[in-house]
């Protein structure tokens, strides 16, 4: 739901300030997530979380909390 983006970007950097991402990393990380989110669909948007966890950019813990912060702002139709 692009009504509430700024309050989802808000949510996203508390998680992301207190994960062990590179801080530049991190804006490029939350521009590509959001894109996703709202161009493909919220499915695809935590698959790419994800893959951040295979990587070890992200603990498990991190990814599932941006995880349902991707539900709480979705708008399911």
């Amino acid at each position: 739901n692009t009504h509430k983006i700024n309050p989802f970007k808000y949510d996203m950097n508390e998680v992301l300030s207190a994960s062990a991402m590179d801080p530049s990393k991190a804006s490029a990380f939350l521009a590509s997530v959001i894109a996703k989110a709202s161009r493909v669909s919220s499915r695809d948007a935590k698959d790419f979380i994800r893959t951040f966890v295979d990587s070890g950019d992200l603990t498990k813990d991190e990814s599932d909390r941006m995880c349902k912060l991707l539900d709480r702002y979705s708008k399911f139709r």
